[in-house]
């Protein structure tokens, strides 16, 4: 380039690749799909740093373009650095859902194990109330079986002694009222 007050810019000038000493470094943010807010830990956000340094290929400012193959070469890295990024990315996804998946596997399990010792204590209960309520079925059949033997034998005994007693003790009345108002019994 020529340097003085007024300075034109040539085509050849635009063509040129700036050095990469003069170039700034690549610090354009990362895309939010493959960014997890708050997600990671220190120990996986360190990882996955040095993960990302190490993969990387060097920024586009620094490589020299001289041709279409390199820009296809370029590009070509482009697409495979942004593959390595999303296949990480799966398989954090991968880990994430299977752990998730885990915990989840775990709590239902132990919700079904404490829901079977329920239904194990409620059985419990229900055969014992249910062996109660036999019992005390069985113990008011035998007063009923008691009372109703005691009521026959009371009615037996009625009918065999007192009907006799009372029937002497009514002809006993009826012959001293036939005597006293002298009346014959035939």
């Amino acid at each position: 380039m020529k340097k003085g007050k007024k300075t034109k810019l040539r085509v050849a000038d635009f063509l040129k690749t700036p050095s990469p000493v003069a170039s700034p470094p690549n610090n354009s943010p990362k895309s939010a799909i493959f960014i997890r807010a708050g997600a990671t830990t220190s120990k996986a956000a360190a990882k996955r740093a040095a993960v990302d340094l190490t993969s990387a290929s060097p920024p586009l400012s620094h490589r020299h373009l001289s041709s279409i193959a390199d820009l296809k070469t370029m590009a070509s890295s482009g697409v495979d650095d942004l593959r390595r990024q999303i296949d990480r990315s799966h398989s954090e996804i991968l880990k994430d859902l299977e752990a998730s998946q885990s915990r989840l596997h775990k709590r239902f399990k132990m919700q079904t194990q404490a829901c079977q010792q329920v239904m194990d204590e409620a059985e419990k209960e229900y055969k014992k109330f249910s062996e109660r309520i036999t019992e005390s079925r069985e113990a008011m059949k035998a007063s009923y079986d008691e009372f109703m033997a005691e009521a026959q034998a009371s009615a037996s005994r009625a009918c065999k002694t007192s009907i006799t007693e009372l029937s002497q003790s009514f002809e006993k009345a009826i012959d001293s009222l036939r005597n006293r108002y002298g009346i014959s019994s035939n």
